[in-house]
């Protein structure tokens, strides 16, 4: 069976009151992953254990899971979501989803967070004092406004009564109110269940859709209204400061190899999850400015944990340290503003992690975006002379608001055209020089089918492997060693800066990567001999170079993945012994990980890191002992001799001969390989090295049912319309879904189109099966149109009934 894992990264533009249809989309990203994970559990699930797991009322995971299941056993696609970013309304579905999936918890109680309380009745301050009578007297005027300016977005009843309601609220003050939004949103993230298995609570049973071994990242976009000093050194003037005004908060969690899984969306990070997304959505002028002192007020009134206690890192402190981002002195004085003011469109924080994502099957990666509201070309220009000149407030507001959430991604797009240029070069280098390194690692090391190499033999080859590729490296093995030594130091610099702070120095990553560049100049200098590595120089490579072991593994993992889907079925002994040994390269890929971790240092090597950051720049000794004993603590001796012995036990015993021989030549010859890749990587921590493919869902997209695209309720007032009308964003936030479900079925078909295509039969009974789901299982939630959820079960019925009759006839 082919193995296949479909690599979606969401990111969710901002959108105001659309965010009622992103609900619906997150809501089937959720569903579809989950389907995945019950799919691959029911892969090795007895007949009875199945029957157990069926559900009595289906919903789309039910149909996902389907969609999976006549897909195998030709290929099994397992689909992740691992990576999530969210500007403003986009922010706070984003946010939800991730803590949704790092947990495997419910979202579908948030149908009332979105449909209940996003009502501008709800959402907004009673106007109070001299106020209330002044307004009222004036309501005759307010209505006949409203009539006259807003007529043809408010032919409405509700529509414009609510929105005569709001004209009437505080004046010259945000007119909803932030407080009651952050209780709504506390009671929705904690409504979806109890985050288990966490750091927190490291004896709970593993519950999370996150596949071992990997990870999921969220990145919630704010506007820092104050902004931070950002310190740039230039030649003329030394070090000037600029201020940023664009944060970005990321949250992370990870099923580690072993099985547990540490997390930020678990439920101690609730009040710090839900201040993100009620910063990102402080939309102006709409909402108050999110502060710390808000969420303090919020969480005094609930009467819930929040400061103080036993815990010297309780709630409150979690969310100062997420906000300081390791620079601020004073995070309880920050104020944020919506996040789409600096950063609507957050693309570029995902199309940088992307690159750092290992796999354990051949990847397909899609970067799906959601645009609720897309700029049509033409949009905002007439024709003539006048229409040319905007007028005055015209430009003023445009220029605050329109323009900036509008902004191209252009620069995005051309960053994933370079990641996929490079994934396709290096494929390349690899493919044209893999015949030449298999005869040389044949000359280095004898390797039989019939008896699998001795650890002491494995290591042999390994160190003659890389002696072979310095020497016939000739001249061009100076500039990749000149690399690697420069890729070494600056991630030393990175965690020794990391550890000094810790120990109350406040060094720069820069000018300790100097000084170990600076003491490798000097070794050099000390050995001319320039047909030769010095012996301190490689015992700095042996000692402290954490990430070649990591990309030998990762490379390892890669061509397994290659060879395992190039042998035929017959020849393999399971998919489940091969699992567990990738699953254990990842154990050691997650070993080697932590060695970059503050948290995996103790106080001593955190006092010399401090002692190296405040001794002066000639103190040569402080720089030896801190590197020694980071040399001790890291230990790479004892974990080569486990890969080796990896290789040496597991590859023998779950893989066929020809296949051990193959990967076994792979990691002996890793060196020769890394030699003439490692100089074309853009960045030498890449892991992921395949190309990303772009998809948006939008409501102007076609559309099965509509492919013309459809019109959603809550575009009109500004985006603000569906704040005015309950009918209206169950609209939306039904073809949120069902827009989703249709653009998620045509991912997966087209990540299994090389090994399978189902035949259109099929493929219109899924859709018909997933649509028709989706609206039986909303019906009794979606009440203030009853005629919504009939005509469009009529309109499935009637569609693809057309398409039968036309295939009939044909």
């Amino acid at each position: 069976m082919k193995q296949i894992e479909l690599r979606l990264a969401l990111v969710l533009y901002g959108g105001v009151s659309l965010a009622v249809y992103m609900h619906g989309v997150t809501r089937e990203f959720l569903n579809i992953v989950r389907a995945s994970k019950r799919h691959e559990e029911g892969l090795y699930a007895t007949e009875a254990e199945a029957e157990t797991g069926a559900r009595e009322k289906p919903t789309s995971t039910d149909i996902y899971r389907r969609l999976l299941k006549e897909l195998a056993p030709d290929v099994n696609i397992r689909v992740v979501a691992d990576i999530i970013a969210g500007a403003s309304a986009g922010g706070i579905n984003g946010v939800m989803l991730a803590r949704a999936i790092a947990h495997d918890l419910d979202i579908e109680s948030h149908r009332d967070l979105w449909l209940a309380n996003a009502d501008v009745t709800r959402l907004a301050n009673e106007p109070v004092g001299l106020t209330r009578y002044l307004k009222g007297s004036i309501a005759p005027v307010i209505d006949r406004l409203v009539s006259m300016g807003l007529n043809s977005e408010t032919s409405d009843p509700e529509t414009r009564e609510k929105l005569r309601q709001f004209i009437q609220a505080r004046w010259f003050t945000p007119p909803f109110s932030g407080e009651r939004f952050v209780g709504w949103m506390l009671d929705a993230a904690e409504g979806m269940g109890r985050a288990k298995a966490t750091a927190d609570d490291p004896s709970a049973p593993a519950q999370t859709l996150i596949p071992q071994g990997q990870r999921i990242d969220l990145f919630v976009t704010l506007t820092d209204f104050h902004g931070r000093l950002t310190r740039f050194e230039i030649d003329n003037a030394g070090m000037i400061e600029e201020m940023e005004h664009r944060r970005v908060l990321r949250f992370k969690a990870r099923h580690r190899a072993a099985g547990d899984v540490t997390s930020e969306f678990s439920d101690r990070y609730i009040p710090t999850l839900v201040f993100a997304a009620r910063a990102t959505a402080a939309f102006p002028g709409a909402f108050p400015p999110m502060t710390v002192g808000e969420m303090d007020r919020v969480m005094e009134t609930r009467g819930e944990p929040w400061a103080g206690g036993n815990d010297p890192r309780g709630r409150r402190q979690l969310l100062l340290e997420k906000i300081e981002g390791g620079r601020d002195d004073h995070p309880e004085t920050s104020v944020f503003v919506d996040g789409s003011v600096v950063m609507n469109k957050p693309l570029q924080p995902v199309i940088e992690a992307i690159a750092n994502r290992p796999a354990s099957r051949e990847v397909v990666r899609r970067l799906v975006y959601v645009d609720p509201l897309p700029m049509e070309i033409g949009d905002g220009y007439e024709d003539g002379d006048d229409a040319a000149l905007p007028s005055f407030f015209h430009v003023i507001f445009a220029s605050m608001a329109h323009i900036p959430r509008n902004e191209p991604i252009g620069d995005a797009l051309q960053q994933v055209a370079d990641l996929n240029h490079e994934a396709r070069l290096i494929s390349d280098v690899v493919a044209a020089s893999e015949p030449v390194i298999e005869r040389e690692v044949a000359r280095i090391i004898k390797l039989k089918a019939s008896r699998p190499p001795t650890v002491k033999e494995l290591s042999a080859g390994r160190e003659r492997a890389n002696e072979a590729a310095h020497q016939g490296a000739g001249y061009t093995y100076f500039g990749y060693q000149r690399l690697k030594l420069r890729v070494v130091a600056e991630k030393l610099g990175m965690l020794i800066a990391r550890l000094a702070r810790l120990g109350g120095a406040d060094p720069r990553e820069a000018d300790i990567t100097e000084r170990i560049i600076a003491r490798l100049d000097a070794i050099f200098a000390e050995n001319p001999d320039a047909g030769s590595t010095p012996a301190p120089v490689i015992d700095f490579l042996r000692g402290l170079d954490v990430d070649y072991r990591i990309r030998r593994l990762r490379f390892v993992i890669r061509r397994l993945n290659a060879l395992y889907h190039a042998a035929a079925p017959d020849t393999m002994r399971g998919s489940e012994q091969m699992d567990e040994l990738k699953t254990t390269l990842y154990e050691h890929i997650d070993h080697l990980t932590r060695r970059w971790s503050r948290d995996f240092y103790g106080e001593e090597t955190i006092g010399l890191a401090a002692d190296f950051a405040m001794a002066d720049r000639a103190n040569e000794h402080a720089l030896t002992r801190l590197l020694d004993i980071l040399k001790e603590r890291m230990g790479l001796a004892d974990l080569d001799f486990l890969t080796d012995d990896v290789f040496s036990v597991m590859a023998y015993n779950y893989l066929d001969p020809d296949l051990r021989v193959a990967l076994t030549s792979a990691y002996v010859g890793f060196a020769f390989y890394d030699l003439v890749t490692l100089p074309v990587m853009k960045r030498p921590e890449t892991a992921e090295l395949n190309e990303i493919r772009i998809d948006r869902i939008s409501p102007s997209d076609p559309h099965t049912l509509h492919p013309e695209g459809i019109s959603l309720k809550g575009t009109s007032l500004n985006a603000f319309g569906a704040f005015f009308n309950r009918r209206w964003r169950e609209h939306d936030y039904l073809w949120g879904r069902l827009s989703a479900a249709d653009r998620l079925i045509t991912l997966v078909l087209s990540a299994a189109e090389t090994t399978k295509r189902l035949d259109t039969a099929k493929i219109s009974n899924l859709r018909r099966d997933a649509f028709l789901t989706i609206l039986r299982e909303e019906a009794p939630h979606l009440v203030a149109d009853p005629d919504l959820v009939p005509n469009l079960l009529g309109q499935v019925e009637q569609h693809f009934r057309t398409l039968r009759e036309v295939a009939e006839t044909a």
